[in-house]
């Protein structure tokens, strides 16, 4: 296993950890516990693998997608029958 230096104090190492990601989306909390991470041993800064980032992004883009669709869908317009005026006979 190579050795991965902290990006914060550039002296610590960072072991990888098990902790929760917390992400305010809107009016909303998402919280993912046991959310793969690394910490620092100096400075105990944290840092999210960024495949798990990648991740949790796609999967809020993919929700926002269909909340998008299922949006317009319920305000696509109704099509309402007009009555026609009805031509008149000469006599």
């Amino acid at each position: 296993m190579s050795i991965i230096r902290c990006e914060e104090c550039g002296i610590g190492r960072l072991h990888p950890v098990k902790t929760p990601y917390l992400l305010n989306v809107g009016k909303h909390m998402l919280v993912m516990p046991d959310s793969p991470a690394y910490v620092c041993d100096i400075c105990g800064n944290r840092f999210f693998d960024d495949e798990f980032l990648n991740g949790v992004h796609y999967l809020l883009e993919q929700a926002a997608e269909e909340s998008r669709r299922r949006t317009r869908r319920r305000q696509a317009p109704r099509r309402e029958t007009v009555a026609l005026p009805q031509a008149r006979r000469s006599r």
